[in-house]
């Protein structure tokens, strides 16, 4: 069963979750989709309850953190209200404004013409309704970007930008939201000026139900436990690597393509999880 989550508030009055689950043997009701049944997702750990009652209640600038590979940026593109329309900012240190608000772009005819970016196309929306704006690791823009970026995601009465050609000014749309994804554990190193705008935090330390579905069974118990095991982690993507070389090339072999000198240990415990 799920723990209780611990919610502080820092001494600027930012909310930041902490969800501590024991789901280890919370998983014997998922069934394999290879079995030739839809996968049931098991019931949802306390980290993503927490971002789905987020959603659900309105908050519309949330950061997911914590280890990779755990379904943070398919949370941001997929859960709560998206029907606006969902749009990705993958951040380094070469990005330009292009990939935020947008460029000039050659056309078919030669002749150059506007191409929104993401933060604006998420403005905009449906153009009724505003978007969602996914942005993973901000924290790696460079100064420029990371500059237009805190324009873009301030709040609603002050964000704005003008477009170099019309002169419009541009402001997004009611139920303009944004999610950013990052990998730091410390939250107190994200920029004082970003982490304003994004007064709730969440770390998942937990696959989500739906993507552990898509693991064989004997795998997620043991996919789970070491999701969030420090530097001995193994993410979500290099088990399902690992069960779908496995239909070909067996356990041995491909544990050691896989996992390499750590290949007979991760058998040993996916094994001892299986007879548990």
């Amino acid at each position: 069963m799920p723990m209780p989550t611990e919610s502080q508030k820092n001494l600027d009055g930012q909310v930041v979750v902490s969800s501590l689950t024991s789901h280890t043997d919370d998983m014997s009701n998922i069934t394999n989709s290879d079995m030739g049944a839809s996968p049931t997702p098991s019931p949802l750990p306390q980290c993503w309850q927490d971002v789905q009652d987020c959603l659900n209640a309105g908050i519309d600038r949330i950061i997911l953190f914590g280890p990779a590979g755990t379904g943070k940026t398919y949370a941001g593109l997929h859960f709560g209200d998206t029907e606006a329309g969902a749009h990705r900012l993958v951040c380094t240190e070469d990005m330009t404004s292009m990939d935020v608000t947008g460029a000039f772009m050659p056309d078919g005819n030669g002749k150059f013409s506007w191409v929104a970016g993401s933060a604006l196309k998420a403005w905009e929306g449906n153009g009724i309704r505003g978007g969602r704006l996914i942005v993973d690791e901000v924290d790696k823009a460079s100064g420029d970007v990371f500059a237009l970026l805190l324009a873009m995601l301030d709040s609603p009465e002050s964000a704005s930008w003008e477009h170099p050609e019309t002169g419009r000014i541009h402001r997004p749309k009611d139920g303009f939201s944004a999610v950013m994804t990052t990998n730091i554990e410390n939250m107190e190193e994200l920029p004082t000026a970003l982490a304003d705008r994004f007064p709730v935090r969440i770390r998942i330390n937990e696959p989500h139900p739906t993507a552990l579905a898509k693991l064989s069974p004997d795998l997620r118990k043991y996919a789970v436990r070491m999701c969030d095991a420090g530097k001995r982690r193994i993410s979500l993507r290099t088990f399902m690597a690992y069960d779908k070389l496995r239909k070909q090339l067996g356990d041995e072999n491909a544990s050691r393509v896989i996992f390499g000198s750590r290949s007979q240990d991760v058998l040993d415990a996916i094994r001892v999880d299986g007879v548990r």
